[in-house]
């Protein structure tokens, strides 16, 4: 049964990374940067300071530490020491077939996916924070092909993506338990309350995707 998930896992992932296209490329590549998505931390930062006092704030970002600490630990700290899957990139059965973009392979282990996990762990705390449709709704959606990436790029087969995203979600909700204890304990305040604002935060995923369609027809990498 095992063997079969394991086999059913390395198609698929064969099956995305196979996708040879210049535009996808760069496209996927760009997506799958960090300091890509510098605006979106700015405008997160920017919406949760315009809605709350300097000390709620302050609990928030520690809030959201604990969600990326935990995420970090649970999926570098500890699965990928104690099972040690190769990466695509990296596995001897198929590395052969993998297709490399732009020469990245990754580290040597990749279960489970980091970039699925810290993702999640964001979407998750701020989809309870906010509580707005269409804002969840899109930072969904760009946790989604963020993951897509990591796959497209051949570094993650999907069942590191499926486990790192549980590890997300789960560190998410913890760390929003952590923020709703904090702001009750410490800063002896009420329950949740309405974000205004938060279509800064949708304006600026769809100049960043609008950016990224751009560096795609170029071929522009970051």
């Amino acid at each position: 049964m095992l063997e079969n998930l394991i086999s059913y896992d390395k198609d698929l992932l064969l099956a995305i990374n196979g996708i040879n296209a210049p535009f996808w490329d760069a496209f996927m590549w760009n997506y799958s940067q960090m300091i890509t998505w510098l605006p979106l931390v700015i405008a997160l930062l920017y919406v949760i300071y315009r809605n709350n006092y300097y000390t709620e704030t302050l609990v928030i970002i520690v809030s959201l530490a604990v969600a990326f600490v935990l995420a970090d630990q649970i999926s570098s700290g500890f699965f990928k020491p104690v099972f040690q899957r190769f990466r695509p990139t990296h596995d001897p059965e198929i590395l052969e077939a993998v297709r490399i973009v732009n020469g990245y392979r990754g580290g040597l282990y990749g279960f489970v996916s980091s970039h699925a996990a810290n993702s999640f762990a964001a979407v998750m705390f701020c989809i309870l924070l906010f509580r707005n449709r269409l804002t969840s709704v899109l930072l969904i959606l760009w946790a989604c092909v963020n993951c897509y990436s990591r796959m497209y790029l051949g570094v993650h087969f999907p069942g590191d993506i499926v486990c790192g995203t549980l590890v997300g979600l789960l560190s998410g909700y913890v760390a929003y338990l952590v923020y709703k204890l904090l702001k009750r304990k410490l800063l002896k305040m009420p329950g949740e309350h309405v974000y205004n604002g938060t279509s800064v935060i949708n304006y600026v995923l769809a100049l960043t995707v609008v950016f990224l369609v751009i560096s795609g027809f170029t071929g522009f990498y970051i």
